[in-house]
């Protein structure tokens, strides 16, 4: 029902909506664009996702960032209501690390990243190291002859880098020069809107000068790529047909579910609009159509027209008091 089709959940019969959501017995959310934008959570998000579970349906959060490990990443759902534990938040440093020990890979990593993946790394006990070395003043061709090169180090991990600068590109690049080097990435998300007409750029902006400069071609973890979600696809209990995720990317959320054979949702609150999706599905290029979503909505929190009335209301009154909760409390001075 909807494969590819981009339709408008909003326009199309209740009963229909109804038994498409029937159909689904776990969820897989984006964070950022779909549950919130950086520290607030967008309206009726927290609504949607709770009364989903009300109603038996396995959730989880399913995440390119990589700023935070995974149970960061629970406390700050939880903190804005959320109900959510670590092990159903599934984050792209979470993948890298699992893809290491997967192959009992005894080395360490050079990160080019925030401290999210050398987090991640170090609950799997695999080292890290970070490149705190900077030309400074020197010219560039003298820095490369000079700065120290770790001979244990058996892995590039690259992920979005709010100090990210040349002299990291030169020490990446000199280390990827070792064809035995694996040379990861968390995601190619390009950009994040923070205002109108203001954005901070995604791990592509790391990734890619990198994978250019030194010839490389990264392998990289996070969405798409179906590893994200490894122990729940090959936990047994698992029916990719009866599997939902709900995005904002069609680069990312909306080709991560074709490739797993998940049902798709685009939502129109995060990186993507719906004449983004219309104007791919209208143009008929066969390796563009990967990216039409199955259905559309403006935002989660639409869904909750088609969620159970009773049970909708519930979730909405005690978020309510949450929010009340929040805005009421005082710190207590000592």
């Amino acid at each position: 029902m909807f494969r590819r089709s981009c339709t408008l959940l909003a326009k199309t019969p209740r009963q229909q909506v109804l038994e498409w959501l029937g159909s689904i017995d776990t969820v897989l959310f984006g964070s950022d664009g779909v549950l919130w934008k950086f520290d607030d959570a967008i309206e009726g998000s927290v609504e949607a996702f709770n009364a989903m579970r009300a109603k038996g349906k396995r959730c989880f959060i399913v995440t390119n960032d990589a700023s935070m490990v995974s149970s960061d990443l629970a406390q700050k759902a939880m903190r804005l209501g959320f109900r959510v534990g670590e092990q159903e938040v599934l984050s792209s440093a979470a993948c890298i690390s699992n893809y290491l020990v997967a192959k009992k890979f005894n080395k360490k990593a050079l990160v080019v990243g925030e401290a999210g993946i050398q987090k991640e790394l170090g609950k799997a006990g695999i080292e890290s190291v970070t490149i705190d070395q900077d030309a400074g003043d020197k010219q560039m061709k003298d820095f490369a002859r000079q700065f120290d090169v770790d001979p244990d180090v058996g892995a590039v991990v690259v992920g979005c880098d709010s100090s990210f600068n040349v002299s990291k590109i030169v020490v990446a690049c000199t280390y990827l020069l070792n064809p035995k080097l694996l040379f990861l990435g968390t995601c190619m998300d390009t950009s994040y809107q923070v205002c109108q007409k203001r954005v901070t750029v995604g791990a592509a902006a790391m990734v890619v000068p990198i994978e250019k400069s030194s010839n490389r071609k990264p392998l990289i973890m996070g969405k798409p790529n179906p590893q994200m979600v490894n122990k729940l696809r090959h936990s047994g209990s698992h029916n990719p047909e009866k599997t939902l995720v709900i995005g904002d990317r069609l680069s990312s959320d909306i080709i991560f579910a074709r490739n797993c054979g998940f049902k798709s949702l685009l939502v129109g609150s995060g990186a993507t609009s719906l004449e983004e999706a219309q104007k791919l599905q209208s143009e008929g290029n066969g390796r563009k159509l990967m990216m039409v979503p199955d259905t559309f909505l403006p935002s989660l929190g639409h869904l909750m027209e088609y969620l159970c009335e009773d049970e909708g209301k519930a979730e909405k009154k005690r978020v309510e008091k949450q929010k009340i909760r929040l805005h009421s409390y005082k710190p207590r001075l000592v």
